[in-house]
């Protein structure tokens, strides 16, 4: 994820694989939401706060990961050797 997941060459692509990436940041926000909803209604917290929490956390999870693969390759310096 970020500018470390990949090179600067386009790749090519799988018919499905974009349907799998949004499938795999889907499930990482459920789950993420789901477990963030039943700690914080552990620790005590109403429970439509707990659930309100969740859904946010369930909706901002795939988003700051598409946002994180949107972020360019870092620039190769002349100093460093290729990769």
């Amino acid at each position: 994820m970020g500018r470390h997941a990949g090179s600067s060459e386009p790749a090519a692509r799988e018919p499905g694989a974009a349907a799998l990436v949004w499938l795999e940041r889907g499930l990482l926000g459920l789950v993420a939401g789901a477990v963030i909803a039943l700690v914080l209604r552990w620790a005590g917290l109403a429970a439509d706060t707990s659930l309100v929490v969740g859904i946010v956390v369930l909706v901002l999870v795939p988003v700051a990961a598409w946002v994180a693969s949107t972020v360019p390759d870092r620039p190769a310096h002349d100093d460093e050797p290729p990769a």
